[in-house]
């Protein structure tokens, strides 16, 4: 079995299992009934400065056969747009099977080979997957990375992920951070402003803002491809749930980076 372990436990979050389920359970707890959908955008820093907001999210989402998700690049190893070849994903949590059909369908689509160098460091789809495994349980995940920038790439990848999604068993989980150390008022006013943008299902409006400004919004290559995956799926709008930034977690509002839980709804 070809089994990508996880890399980052212990740095990102918890590596020990009660540890990381008592840090989930306190995420969750309280938080209000909301309509469910199967596509949202998630943060993915270290738990305790986005744990909260990424929670938020995964509130909104629906149960589904199969996760797809949709991570950024940041260690700049392996293809523009790498599929996971594993057989599995592990966490603290346990071992979650890759749907190997639905992977095979997009190699196709883009033809595209599967690539696992990009997976092996990355952590903006490891960190997602307990918040999964704390809420499903007899799911699979198609994981991917994503280092492409070129704007029809990317609505080429969303046009493929609407066209092998033609039943109602898949979600999909668009990893993204957005300003990066900035003040938080500089910040805040950057990322509304984009999101905005993501708000009105505006494609060329939001790609073209990050590129514009330059917008330090590290996953805007997975927004955009779920965006026009949206878009291809009948969605209307997306709506922020959350909007918070790492000082709240440190205090330091001259250096943050900023977070948001946003649900797409038909």
């Amino acid at each position: 079995m070809n089994l990508r372990e996880s890399s980052v436990a212990g740095m990102f979050y918890p590596k020990q299992k009660n540890v990381l389920e008592k840090q989930l359970t306190d995420f969750f707890k309280g938080l209000k009934k909301e309509s469910k959908t199967s596509a949202v955008i998630a943060p993915h820093a270290g738990y305790e400065y986005s744990g909260k907001t990424a929670a938020v999210s995964f509130n909104a989402l629906a149960k589904a056969k199969t996760f797809i998700l949709l991570g950024p690049n940041h260690t700049g190893l392996g293809s523009a747009i790498s599929i996971s070849n594993a057989d599995c994903w592990e966490t603290p949590l346990g071992k979650i099977e890759v749907d190997s059909e639905t992977r095979k369908k997009l190699l196709e689509k883009l033809s595209l080979e599967a690539d696992d160098l990009a997976h092996l460091q990355e952590h903006s789809i490891e960190v997602q997957l307990p918040f999964l495994q704390f809420l499903f349980s007899g799911f699979k995940i198609v994981p991917i990375s994503i280092m492409a920038t070129n704007f029809s790439k990317l609505i080429e990848l969303g046009n493929s992920l609407a066209e092998i999604c033609k039943e109602e068993n898949v979600s999909i989980i668009a990893s993204s951070d957005f300003s990066h150390f900035l003040p938080l008022e500089n910040a805040r006013e950057k990322d509304l402003d984009a999101i905005s943008f993501i708000e009105k299902l505006d494609i060329k409006g939001f790609y073209g803002r990050v590129m514009e400004k330059r917008l330090s919004i590290c996953g805007f290559a997975p927004i955009t491809a779920l965006m026009q995956y949206c878009r291809q799926k009948a969605f209307k709008k997306a709506r922020l749930l959350k909007y918070d930034s790492s000082a709240t977690a440190t205090k330091d509002t001259g250096n943050v980076v900023g977070y948001a839980a946003i649900s797409f709804e038909k």
